[in-house]
């Protein structure tokens, strides 16, 4: 599992940001009479969502997506093509000549443009759109539950922090805090940070916490996925949007895909 999360200018960092700006999120007491734990909370979110069954057992997960920045520039639009289980993946930026691949050691990039490392990027969205079943990988940790506001959003929501063992994943530095609805527990956001060393200034560990707010949702086989979400810096300023369409869990892998082409280059940047 990696944990590579950015948008398309999510890197970016503004100057006026600082590495002292404070979580929205507090680890207070759950209101009185609601004791839920944090394993109960996230299982009940993921049944929010169509449960793990559907989820774990589809062949494949894929969809298209395109990023936007808060300035509006909009970037390519990609197909990501991700094998369960095994999580190998392949992106092809569409009406361009780039593509990517990652066999689950290397990543490799095939007219590759993109400011941003192939590895980098392989489960980028892959773990945005599905966190609420990532939520359930081995090796992740959940904190203690808590309860937080977005901005002026008088919801009261439940949070529970991931946070992920030494050694799993690329980033396991990485954490989530999940806003969890109190009364519908479909997963409402997610504070994150990304510590993919490469894409970091020299002697910086991470970058501000962002918040991703999903907008919009959809039913697809059973399992509601997003359709849209829009990603804040801790000020409420827009930091970049996304849209997604034409999901689908049962799209063929590829598995030519896996071996590495002649004039591929082998992405070698450091997580």
């Amino acid at each position: 599992m990696i944990h590579r999360l950015v948008s398309l200018r999510i890197l970016g960092l503004a100057a006026a940001l600082t590495l002292l700006a404070l979580p929205l999120w507090t680890l207070d007491a759950a209101a009185e009479g609601d004791s839920l734990d944090a394993e109960t909370l996230v299982d009940r979110m993921v049944e929010a969502h169509g449960g793990m069954e559907a989820w774990a057992t589809a062949p494949t997960v894929a969809f298209s997506d395109q990023f936007t920045a808060g300035n509006g520039e909009a970037g390519s639009k990609s197909r990501v093509v991700v094998e369960q289980g095994s999580r190998r993946a392949y992106i092809d930026m569409l009406g361009t000549e780039m593509s990517m691949a990652w066999d689950g050691e290397k990543a490799w990039g095939i007219n590759w443009e993109s400011p941003y490392p192939p590895r980098f990027l392989a489960l980028l969205n892959y773990y945005f759109v599905n966190l609420p079943w990532l939520a359930k990988d081995p090796g992740v940790n959940l904190g203690e539950p808590g309860t937080a506001k977005l901005w002026d959003d008088p919801t009261e929501y439940h949070t529970v922090k991931m946070t992920y063992d030494p050694g799993v994943g690329d980033t396991p530095d990485d954490y989530y805090v999940l806003y969890i609805h109190p009364e519908t527990y479909e997963l409402a956001a997610n504070e994150y940070i990304v510590t993919y060393q490469a894409l970091l200034p020299e002697g910086q560990e991470h970058t501000e916490p962002h918040v991703l707010v999903y907008d919009q949702w959809t039913m697809v086989n059973g399992l509601k996925v997003p359709t849209a979400y829009t990603i804040y810096l801790l000020d409420h300023t827009v930091y970049a949007e996304s849209k997604i369409w034409d999901w689908s869990f049962g799209e063929a892998f590829d598995t030519s895909r896996m071996e590495m082409p002649a004039d591929a280059v082998v992405d070698t940047t450091q997580p």
